[in-house]
């Protein structure tokens, strides 16, 4: 186990922050890599309790689980992860008129080494967890869930997919059936687990796949079942209560004694203090008096995203654009299109982005960095608060069968939705590729050839992360600078 403290808790989340790309669910290997097996600061279990806490947070799912891996460093871990991309983002939008088009250029080349790296971590992610459920005795009930996981978000990413490789349009290609949000699976799987229980009964099972699956059909990007989603969720909040109070009253929950920890309260505090003190700051500094205003939007705006960067993008349109905050050439222009490209979580740069885009306009470049700072610190703070909040709600059932299911299936689940974000981060590698006039599949084959060079030198010389991400980076910048300006 390597030392613990706040120095190297800060090193260790701000070399993951520069160096997570795809956002959501694609960084939660690169965290468990770092915090298991590099650091040996978590244990398996732990890590399961925490990933699950944040794939139902609002807001950021790293950022979440950041909040919440340990009470003492939880605060250093999350806001040092979140600020790397944010921070470079902002630096982009400084100097965009001079150089912004080429340091998007130039992160976009960095990123086809970084991804092929991810595409490592996240395939020794899915084989680790494999191996975990085949010695639990479940291999095939793993195998399961990752492929209905799988089959269930993936359909984007295969027409996104099937585009690039033949050069088809989207208009030309079928809509994809399902396609759900990460955070509909989840609700479809604590459904399926809390409905069931400890029951071995057929016709609950038979009931609960009946409803989750016409929950999937009106959920679907072809909506089969167009304005049924809402209803469905009613009655499936409904039948997993009854069978939770059902169960209570026939005291078959024995051993699922309730216990408060109050200690993830004390970072619930410090937060809110941060983001109070520094709003307070930039309220004096900017004389603006709609400082307050602004930093309450930013938290209502992170609370009330569920699904990631994707979803914010829609809100954050609502509570900023279409209330006058920032234009709407601005937040599309400049924000939308390079945020995406960033290291990090997605919805933190926007944040960001917006706040430089108020405070820009308001008073020149040091306002825009003034409220892009202070967006990050509020949209931190913001995601800790949901994630605090669950983490001790679920820590008081810890115990429980149920949510004991909910913890032990949340990997599969992940590992199939990863499957589908990998085809997500593999098409925009070689789409960067494609950009300069590559092949398609050339530019797939480039990717799948460093992946496998990474996964070679890992596995036969131990080769670690650090060193990996450099080379990767260092041969994709070079390899496309030379090919871009001499080609």
């Amino acid at each position: 186990m390597k030392k613990l403290n706040f120095l190297t808790a800060l090193l260790s989340f701000l070399k993951l922050g520069l160096i997570s790309f795809g956002g959501g669910a694609a960084l939660l290997p690169i965290i468990r890599d770092e915090l298991v097996d590099n650091k040996r600061w978590m244990d398996n279990e732990s890590f399961s309790f925490v990933a699950t806490v944040g794939s139902v947070s609002p807001a950021s799912f790293p950022v979440a689980l950041c909040s919440v891996w340990h009470n003492k460093f939880s605060v250093i871990s999350a806001y040092a992860y979140a600020f790397p991309g944010p921070v470079l983002f902002l630096a982009i939008l400084t100097g965009f008129a001079l150089i912004g088009e080429v340091g998007v250029l130039l992160i976009g080349f960095v990123s086809v080494g970084i991804i092929a790296f991810i595409l490592m971590i996240i395939s020794l992610f899915i084989q680790r967890n494999y191996l975990h459920g085949a010695a639990m005795g479940i291999k095939w009930n793993y195998l399961a869930v990752i492929a209905v996981a799988f089959i269930l978000t993936c359909g984007n990413a295969l027409v996104r997919l099937a585009g690039v490789l033949f050069g088809v349009g989207p208009d030309a290609l079928p809509i994809p059936i399902f396609a759900l949000p990460m955070l509909d699976l989840i609700f479809m799987a604590f459904f399926i687990i809390l409905f069931i229980g400890e029951s071995a009964s057929k016709l609950m099972l038979s009931i609960a796949l009946l409803v989750a699956g016409a929950f999937a059909l009106a959920r679907g990007r072809v909506a089969l079942l167009e304005g049924w989603g809402f209803w469905l969720g009613v009655v499936m909040v409904a039948l997993a209560a009854g069978s939770i109070i059902y169960d209570f009253v026939r005291n078959r929950e024995k051993g699922s004694a309730i216990k408060f920890d109050y200690k993830p309260l004390k970072n619930f505090v410090i937060f809110a203090l941060i983001s109070a003190v520094l709003t307070t700051a930039v309220y004096f500094v900017s004389g603006n008096s709609e400082t307050w205003e602004y930093s309450l939007r930013i938290i209502l705006s992170a609370v009330t995203t569920f699904g990631g960067g994707e979803a914010y993008i829609a809100v954050a349109d609502g509570i900023f654009v279409q209330t006058g905050f920032i234009t709407t050439e601005a937040y599309y222009g400049q924000v939308i299109g390079i945020s995406s490209a960033m290291p990090g979580p997605v919805l933190m740069s926007i944040a960001a982005g917006v706040g430089f885009v108020y405070g820009n306009a308001m008073g020149g470049v040091l306002y825009g960095w003034l409220f892009g700072l202070l967006s990050i610190f509020i949209a931190v703070a913001a995601t800790a608060f949901g994630a605090i909040f669950l983490y001790v709600c679920f820590g008081m059932f810890k115990e429980s069968y149920r949510l004991k299911m909910v913890i032990k299936y949340m990997m599969p689940i992940v590992c199939g939705i990863l499957i589908g974000i990998s085809l997500t981060l593999l098409n925009q590698a070689a789409g960067v590729l494609v950009r300069e006039g590559i092949n398609a599949w050339v530019g797939f084959g480039i990717v799948f050839a460093m992946y496998l060079c990474m996964m070679f030198l890992r596995k036969k010389y131990r080769v670690k992360d650090i060193p990996l991400i450099l080379a990767g980076g260092f041969l994709s910048l070079t390899g496309l600078v030379v090919f871009h300006y001499f080609v």
